[in-house]
């Protein structure tokens, strides 16, 4: 990797946690206890469906 490119993931990097910064100061109800809860559940159930949607594939992949 170039110096070059080193520098510029670096400003990326920086300008990215500056504009997450600036977020989280704006809205600071985004990490609410209920938000948080709302959004680990709906995650929980995603993965659950997933989840099975792979062992359907697995099933299907192996009875051929």
């Amino acid at each position: 990797m170039t110096t070059l490119s080193q520098l510029l993931i670096i400003i990326v990097g920086a300008f990215l946690v500056w504009q997450l910064y600036r977020f989280v100061r704006n809205n600071p109800q985004t990490f609410s206890k209920d938000n948080i809860g709302r959004g680990i559940f709906t995650m929980g159930v995603l993965c659950l469906i997933l989840i099975v949607f792979v062992v359907l594939l697995v099933l299907i992949v192996r009875k051929f």
